[in-house]
């Protein structure tokens, strides 16, 4: 295990972007590298909790870091999360997925225990960062997760079945539905899921009250009231281990949907969210997981595991604007604080968060 430490901090204000720019000028300096309490690997789900300036982390195999944005140094470690996936937030709670799926050899099953390994929903307490209830899933394998603060509503996606699942928000949320996705066929106990990769990052249109769904191949829309498929579309994106689909972003200012993809060749694709016909390909540096957005500086930012890096995209004109290396691989996750405008990344093979800032 690697010492917490802060390598280097520059949050000098100098050259800082404060309004939006041309993208095409922007270049970016790395200011500083926290070392998170995990070993190297793959960790997963970046978040940037505007309430409070922390990020949070799903580390490697076990536990959430809380970073302070405002002191670049993780503060919280909160242990036993097994097999953390997503995270996410409201004012009073973070929400983390603890995922060990199926013993090894057992394909499926809904029964929230994963005959004996653990599928929660983890709720931790943001004002004594202490766990306050664990919640067992209907599904094994709890992956990406949603709060909704506005309408007091979760979602959290299983993997090994296709699920998705609503909760109640608070200390101890409640069931209030599982929804299947499409296809359904993949939820019947007797259908081969072997090479099926389940569902990865969505976005959820508060506004809209949708959830842009991905689905291996596909990008679905699930109404967030009632969990009915509203429409659906495959991509055609090849199929790897990690999936197809991957994190997605609803640009309501210009009405069109950002959806990444797992290979290069996949590309980034942007669809017209009422349709699902796609308006624009734009390559990627390599496969994405997370997605993440600037919308105050009208900035995309997607994380490539391999060969490791963020590339940057400017929203209103569809362009690729630059290709950020960390010059270490599994940097396939993380976030931007929308106040700084730093980017934080998380460099997998050297346990840490790089941070990154935008300047001209």
């Amino acid at each position: 295990m690697r010492s917490i430490g802060l390598v280097v901090a520059l949050l000098a204000s100098a050259g800082l972007v404060g309004a939006p720019a041309l993208a095409s000028e922007l270049h970016y300096e790395k200011v500083a590298t926290i070392y998170l309490p995990t070993v190297n690997g793959h960790g997963d789900i970046v978040t940037y909790d505007s309430t409070n300036d922390m990020v949070y982390v799903s580390l490697k195999d076990d536990g959430l870091a809380v970073i302070d944005t405002r002191t670049n140094t993780v503060v919280h470690t909160i242990k036993d999360i097994p097999n953390p996936n997503g995270n996410t937030f409201d004012n009073n709670y973070v929400y983390a997925t603890a995922a060990e799926g199926l013993p090894q050899g057992q394909n499926g099953g809904n029964n929230g225990t994963g005959f004996g390994t653990v599928n929660q929903i983890v709720v931790i307490d943001k004002h004594t960062w202490q766990v306050v209830d664990r919640v067992n899933t209907e599904g094994t394998t709890p992956d990406y997760i949603i709060a909704d603060s506005q309408h007091g509503r979760l979602y959290v996606v299983s993997d090994d079945r296709n699920f998705m699942e609503a909760y109640s928000t608070g200390a101890h949320p409640q069931l209030l539905g599982v929804w299947h996705l499409y296809p359904q066929n993949i939820n019947h106990w007797w259908i081969d899921t072997s090479d099926f990769t389940g569902p990865d990052v969505g976005w959820l249109s508060v506004s809209r009250q949708e959830i842009f769904q991905s689905v291996d191949s596909y990008v679905e829309v699930v109404d967030a009231k009632t969990g009915a498929i509203k429409r659906h579309t495959d991509t055609g994106v090849e199929l790897t281990s990690k999936g197809g689909t991957k994190g997605q972003w609803l640009d309501e200012k210009n009405n069109r949907l950002w959806v990444a993809t797992t290979t290069k060749e996949g590309g980034l694709l942007v669809l017209n969210p009422d349709t699902l016909a796609v308006i624009k390909k734009l390559p990627e540096t390599g496969g994405v997981d997370q997605m993440s957005v600037d919308s105050k500086l009208g900035l995309v930012y997607t994380f490539v595991s391999s060969p490791g890096g963020f590339d940057v995209y400017d929203a209103n004109k569809m362009e690729h604007v630059a290709w950020v290396p960390s010059h270490v691989k599994l940097t396939h996750t993380g976030d931007v604080n929308t106040k700084t405008h730093m980017v934080y990344a998380y460099e997998g093979d050297r346990a840490a968060v790089g941070v990154y800032k935008p300047v001209k």
